[in-house]
């Protein structure tokens, strides 16, 4: 199988969710999974390094430029194809899927698998993603496209095969459903109470502070303009602290206006992200009733499970509102106070029990079968 992506550039999702996928697949059924990389030619090789470094045996190749000229990689892939022995190309989003959709119409392969992180239409006009207004035109016949002609599909939540069915009048059932799941950097490591309290003090923090974490961007679907009002409440409280994990955040904000000296910004690698989530009790997913948000899969709530973080979340997000609701995970803010390190556990514990990519096994290996 190849994995397909085009105009992805490296980041921790991409690590997560594409190079962790390709490398799972490979543990899966060695030597079956390729990923090539068509990225910008924008940072061209050091992006490739960043690629590489993670999955030896990417093929990394710069794309044409600008978006809009997207079909034009199809000569590329083509060329690429006929050296390549699998026929089956496994394609991350409508523009990728659709290069592949017109290899498979030329002969180049004979299966294509949509993954589709999202709502691609909804995303690109609730949150002006892309300025390109042909572009804007176009996606939604490039979505319809993948769903319909594709032979497979991964959708990441259920909501998302609702919003198919309600859009797209999908009626098919050749789909499977995986979450994003933890990636590489998270595991079954969980520090113990007395490391955790260690690395508190170490931090300018104590056992009664009550940390909250906010892992993401000032993007626009990440709606921070609610948790900013969300947390000017909450840090009201005298013990009350905010962790914000960000390499764009805006300090106009009024929770930073108000608390600028019970808040702690900074941007840390992928890697060194579990660290702060560790010594956090409440991890913030609050995003606004966008029809993105409703069918997304936010991995920072596996990630947040995993370091063992109660969630304050918002409804409607996906298939995890009504998981939290039913798992015990959700903020509780009338009774504001620090995890203890048995819930803590337990909540660490379930996300190993549901969001690794193990769990998934069975539907990663009917993807692998197709």
């Amino acid at each position: 199988m190849i994995y397909l992506t085009y105009n992805d550039p490296p980041s921790g999702i991409y690590h997560s969710q594409v190079i962790d996928v390709v490398n799972y697949m490979n543990h899966l059924t060695p030597n079956r999974t390729r990923l090539i990389a068509l990225i910008s030619l924008r940072k061209f090789f050091s992006n490739k390094q960043k690629i590489t470094a993670r999955c030896q045996h990417a093929l990394v190749l710069p794309m044409f430029p600008k978006a809009a000229y997207w079909y034009l990689n199809f000569y590329t892939l083509a060329f690429i194809l006929i050296f390549q022995r699998e026929r089956t190309i496994m394609a991350r989003g409508p523009f990728a899927t659709n290069l592949a959709l017109r290899l498979r119409k030329s002969g180049f392969c004979k299966k294509v698998i949509f993954d589709a992180r999202g709502a691609y239409y909804a995303e690109l006009n609730e949150y002006n993603v892309v300025d390109n207004a042909g572009l804007k035109d176009q996606i939604r016949d490039l979505e319809r496209k993948a769903l319909d002609k594709s032979d497979y599909r991964l959708a990441v939540s259920a909501a998302l095969v609702s919003y198919w069915q309600e859009v797209y009048h999908y009626q098919k059932a050749k789909h499977v459903i995986i979450p994003c799941t933890l990636s590489h950097d998270f595991g079954t490591f969980f520090p113990k109470k007395e490391e955790i309290l260690a690395r508190r003090l170490e931090m300018g923090y104590d056992s009664e502070d009550i940390i909250f974490i906010y892992s993401g961007s000032s993007a626009g679907w990440q709606s921070f303009s609610l948790v900013d009002e969300m947390m000017c409440g909450y840090l009201k409280h005298p013990k009350a602290r905010l962790i914000v994990l960000s390499d764009h955040f805006d300090n106009s904000f009024k929770v930073m206006q108000a608390f600028r000296d019970k808040i702690t910004v900074l941007f840390v690698e992928p890697s060194k992200v579990k660290d702060y989530l560790f010594v956090s009790d409440y991890g913030i997913l609050y995003r606004e009733q966008s029809m993105t948000n409703q069918v997304a899969s936010p991995v920072k709530f596996a990630e947040y499970l995993n370091a063992g973080l109660k969630v304050i979340i918002s409804r409607n997000l996906g298939d995890y509102s009504d998981f939290a609701s039913f798992e015990d995970l959700n903020f509780d803010p009338d009774t504001l106070s620090p995890v203890p390190y048995a819930e803590k556990l337990r909540i660490h514990n379930l996300s190993l029990a549901c969001y690794t990519k193990e769990h998934f096994k069975e539907q990663y290996a009917e993807l692998l079968n197709v």
